[in-house]
């Protein structure tokens, strides 16, 4: 076996994509002379991994561990897409395993506290009285939120509502920020 070609099977090579026309372009950065195309990324990355392997002359099971595939560049505009279409979802995901707890909650203050009917619960929080009784039975299991998270979600639900419509929206760079500092807090408080 020759110097260069040990070397080759200890290397590993770094793959950068670029978008042309709807078609992935792949490239091998530390041989420029490996590069190839894919109509999908999965198709591009598999088949750089392919020309890796008859680039270096070895099958392709020896190569495929070490390359590793560089972040999708995209135009600025699209990205920003993407970051606010993931930061939508992980709130929505954040919100939708809240929620529950914040109106178990809620339901309790208002049928064991206030000394409502489970009706009036249900009409005020815009949910059957039926429901009510489920997160009645349900409370049992019900946990204390943390105050980081209550107190933000607080803050946020009450944003929220003043930008909806019949709210003010006046002040949408404060609702920005309060997204992202729920976000924040909620990630904080979750990964502890």
């Amino acid at each position: 076996m020759s110097e260069r070609s040990s070397a080759e099977n200890l290397a590993t090579y770094q793959v950068s994509f670029a978008l042309e026309d709807g078609t992935w372009l792949a490239e091998i950065e530390e041989i420029p002379q490996v590069h190839t195309f894919g109509t999908s990324l999965g198709k591009a990355r598999e088949h750089i991994v392919d020309a890796l392997a008859l680039w270096l002359d070895v099958p392709v099971d020896t190569v495929k561990d070490r390359v590793h595939f560089a972040p999708v560049v995209l135009p600025t505009e699209i990205e920003s897409l993407i970051h606010n279409a993931i930061a939508a979802r992980e709130l929505a995901e954040s919100a939708s395993r809240t929620a529950p707890q914040m109106m178990g909650e809620a339901a309790f203050a208002l049928v064991r506290e206030a000394h409502l009917s489970m009706r009036d619960a249900g009409e005020l929080l815009g949910v059957s009285h039926q429901r009510i009784h489920q997160l009645l039975s349900g409370g049992r299991d019900l946990v204390p939120v943390e105050a980081g998270v209550s107190k933000a979600a607080s803050d946020f639900t009450r944003m929220l509502h003043e930008y909806l419509p019949g709210g003010s929206k006046d002040d949408v760079g404060a609702l920005a920020v309060a997204i992202a500092a729920v976000t924040f807090v909620a990630w904080r408080e979750l990964s502890q």
